[in-house]
């Protein structure tokens, strides 16, 4: 079994498509963001802080 968690924030109203004789799905896009710190002194929460965005496009299908 493979188990993926993702914390973020959804960028668009899910979408559920079906074709003919086949198992519906919803697609949606997940943004997820990562913060760190640059600098010298990361120990004592100085330094310039960055941030990524990473965008996901998610796939659910049923059981």
């Amino acid at each position: 079994l493979n188990r993926v968690q993702l914390l973020g924030r959804v960028g668009q109203d899910p979408v559920m498509r079906q074709v003919e004789g086949k198992n519906p799905v919803t697609i949606f896009s997940l943004a997820t963001n990562e913060m760190w710190r640059s600098g010298e002194n990361e120990t004592y929460q100085m330094g310039d802080v960055s941030q990524k965005t990473t965008w996901h496009r998610i796939s659910v299908f049923p059981p």
